[in-house]
């Protein structure tokens, strides 16, 4: 599900070619993977959506996980008003790549005692790092 303004939602509209790709950042106060939707509408300037998963959350884990089983991605454009305006199916072609991301950030976890664990601070100096 992505949140957007009405104006970039309508950019996605149409055979419109798109990239999803993962990353795992192995911060010292938690792992942090990041998913980057990238929309070609533009080659100069495609449209970019961010999201993060925090692995010790067992639910966004769990979400993350089910990724692996999907030949496709559903995406979900919502505007301003969290009004439903788009709908897409992406090729996932992720399989092993989602497991084996997960089972690294899983060391990473495991490596940082829980009372330095913060995700909220490893997102936000990979968001600074990051920038779309």
């Amino acid at each position: 599900m992505l949140k957007a303004p009405a104006a970039e939602i309508a950019r996605a509209r149409g055979p419109v070619p798109m990239l999803v790709r993962h990353q795992l950042y192995s911060h010292p106060a938690a792992p942090v993977i990041r998913t980057v939707l990238t929309v070609y509408d533009d080659p100069s300037q495609p449209l970019r959506f961010e999201s993060f998963i925090n692995v010790a959350e067992q639910d966004q884990y769990a979400d993350f996980a089910a990724l692996a089983n999907q030949e496709r991605l559903v995406v979900l454009f919502y505007d301003e008003q969290l009004r439903h305006r788009l709908s897409k199916l992406i090729h996932a072609g992720l399989d092993n790549a989602i497991a084996e991301m997960l089972a690294r950030a899983e060391q990473v976890r495991s490596a940082i005692p829980a009372e330095h664990y913060d995700f909220g601070r490893a997102k936000a100096e990979v968001m600074a790092r990051t920038k779309l």
